[in-house]
Parts: C-alpha cells; structure tokens; sequence
C-alpha cells in the first residue's frame, strides 16, 4: 500500500474561518438553507493559477461537448444514449437553431485541480443544474467578511443576464414572458427564482409555477393568472429532460412539438438531455480522446484500474462505487439503481489534512463563469455535504 504524503494535502493556511452570519443579515432566498446545516463557516484559497487551470480544462471539456454533438447527430446515433426517437428531432432542432435555443448554465463537476493535481472532469450537469443560490446569493456574503479586498472567481449572474438579454432580442417582443418551473421542492424552487430574478433584470415579464399547474399545449406553453391564460414565451425547467421521456412521454412529445413549431422556448434546451448523459462521456472518450475529461466506458474495462461505476443519469451522488486497490470499496445509496451504468477511470478528490474531501464545480455559461466547493467526509460528494465559499489568493 501507498504511503500517502501530507505534502499531497490541502495546507491549512488556505483555509479562513469567518463569524456565522445571522439569518436576519441573509437574504429570504437563503433561509431554508440555513436550517439544514449546510454551509461552512470557511472559505477556502484558491490560486489563481489554479483558476485559470480549472478555466483551461472547462474550456477545452464545452469545446468537446460542442463537436462530440456535432458528430453524434450527424451519425444519427442519438438512439445510442437510449434516447427517444420521438424526442430525437426536438433536440436536433435546438441544436441547429442556438441563437433561438442557447445554454443557459451548467456546471462542469471536477475531481483535483487543486495544489500540482491536474483535475479531471467526471460529469456535466448541463440540465437541471442547482447551487445557484449558494453560489449567488451566499458566496457573496460570505466573501464580504473577508479582511482586505477579497476577490473570487464568479460572474455567473452577470453571464447568465448576458445570454438571457441575447436570447430577448431574438423575440421581438418589448416584455415576453418567462416561466420558471420545477416540482415544488424548496431547494428547486429557490434556484429557480434566482434564475426568474435574472430574467426580471434582462426585460421579462417572469413568474413562477409548479409544473402541475402549468398547461401545454399544441397551441404552446400557458400559466392561468386570475381566470386569464398568459402565453409563455420562455420556460425555463428545473425538470429533467429523461424524467419527462422516459417517465412522461405524453408531456415530452407535446413539449417537443411545440419546441420545434418555434411556439416556445426551454431551458435548458432539449440537447442538454444529451450532456446530462454519462453514455455521452463515454462517446467523447472514444471519439474524441483528450486528458481533461475523465475516460469513460460502456463496460468494465480492465485498462481503467481503479474505477467509478455510475448510473447515466444519476443525481446527488447516489448509486455510486468505486473500486480502488488500496481502499475498501466505496459505495453510495439512492434512486438510480435500475438504470444502465457506466465505468469511469478513478480520479480522486483533493483532501486537507483532516481528510475531508473536496468536490470543484466550474459553473459555464457560454465560458467559465463561477467556481464553488462542496466538501465532504466521503469521497463519494451527496446530498450530505457542506458548501463550501472560495476566495483568490
């Protein structure tokens, strides 16, 4: 067994522990997640050569997502991923039609990237992606303690109003509406209204709804407000594109329709159901071999060593193993058991010398636009984790 180096740890002067902040100091949108023991009270120093390291490897990973997509359409090999063919020409029209259908944000998960550890990407959650308000609203908070001038890695609102104000232009119309929608959650709910806050900056006219009081259909996407029904022009989803083919074909297919009758636009765009795959890595892998996204394969392979198995489109960590020589093997719960899997080359996390774990996300938007942290006593990063705030050394 490998001795491991305390060299190889995160130093404990990176790390600054400010005052717990009030919950009358915190803005409404945060209040929920206060009560769930959910922040740390500590930013961690990231250099900056380091940040632009992890901007490098997020670059070069949406490069690759953009030409693996390219390809796999063009090969008409969409039936691969296992999805629909009914859905198939809904995402190939977004696809060709970007300027009407843009990517709004996502976040580019990362194991390493810290200290000399060249970090690898191990998935894209470019669908229904959270941890907008901890990256918008808390990090902020938390940053402005800070002694000094304090700087950080984020304009994530400010890229986000970008592409919605573009996105704006293209409707011609002087305030279009925007729906912001999920499945009523809290935390769901609350990210969202981050993302409905933005588009009242850009010029809509936004509301939000659970998704079971909204009405689709051939004719568009419509909200009853006070006996009236308001066209939507934008909604925008914290629904995930495979719940809805795989679970509500029916809303899938009048959804699709719509999409490609130009009646309405979603975000994110039905061709992130391809990117929110994790057989999609696999594709870039065979397709496109680089050393910035972590290798990915179909089946166990035994040049991979140490490996991660994954469900395709799993969430929160759930029904992950990793097989490692020096460890006992590593496993998570959840609710993604029964989907198909896929096998990924093992690329730790960073650790401090307590050995907590630390998961980077570098949230993209049309470049890389926010960094944040998400730390754990496992190396499998869940729903238990502490989020964690940065700030530039």
């Amino acid at each position: 067994m490998a001795v491991e180096s305390r060299l190889d740890h995160l130093e404990d002067n990176r790390f600054k522990e400010i005052k717990r902040l009030k919950k009358k100091h915190v803005p409404n949108r945060l209040h929920w997640f206060l009560g769930e023991d959910y922040f740390s009270e500590e930013l961690l120093g990231i250099y900056r050569s380091e940040i632009e390291q992890l901007r490098r490897i997020s670059d070069e990973a949406f490069y690759l997502f953009q030409r693996a997509t390219d390809k796999i359409i063009t090969e008409e090999r969409l039936g691969d991923l296992g999805i629909p063919l009914s859905f198939q020409k809904c995402i190939i029209h977004s696809w060709k039609n970007k300027t009407k259908h843009p990517f709004l944000y996502g976040r580019f998960d990362i194991n390493g990237g810290l200290k000399s550890d060249y970090g690898r990407i191990i998935e894209f959650n470019a669908d229904t992606c959270s941890t907008i308000p901890e990256t918008l609203l808390w990090h902020p908070l938390q940053l402005a303690e800070l002694k000094g001038n304090p700087q950080s890695f984020n304009t994530l609102s400010e890229d986000i109003k970008t592409t919605l104000s573009s996105l704006k232009s293209t409707l011609n119309k002087p305030n279009p509406t925007f729906l912001g929608t999920s499945f009523g959650y809290i935390e769901d709910v609350e990210n969202v209204n981050c993302i409905i806050d933005i588009a009242y900056q850009a010029g809509f006219k936004p509301m939000y709804s659970d998704l079971e009081h909204i009405t689709f259909s051939d004719e568009g996407v419509f909200y009853e407000i006070g006996g009236e029904f308001e066209e939507i022009d934008v909604l925008f989803k914290m629904v995930p594109w495979d719940w809805m083919f795989n679970d509500e074909p029916e809303l899938a297919k009048t959804l699709s329709d719509i999409i490609c009758n130009d009646k309405v636009v979603v975000l994110n765009p039905p061709y992130t159901a391809i990117w929110q795959n994790k057989k999609f890595l696999a594709y870039i892998s065979q397709n496109f071999p680089n050393n910035v996204i972590a290798e990915t394969y179909l089946q166990q392979e035994a040049r991979l060593g140490e490996y991660v198995k994954k469900p395709i489109y799993g969430r929160l960590g759930e029904n992950i193993v990793i097989e490692t020589e020096t460890k006992a093997r590593q496993e998570s719960v959840g609710d993604y058991s029964n989907q198909e899997m896929v096998f990924q080359k093992y690329y730790p996390l960073n650790q401090d010398l307590e050995k907590y774990y630390y998961q980077i996300g570098m949230f993209f938007t049309t470049k890389a636009s926010a960094l944040n942290l998400r730390a754990q006593e496992s190396p499998i990063i869940t729903d238990d984790c502490e989020f964690m705030s940065h700030f530039i050394i």
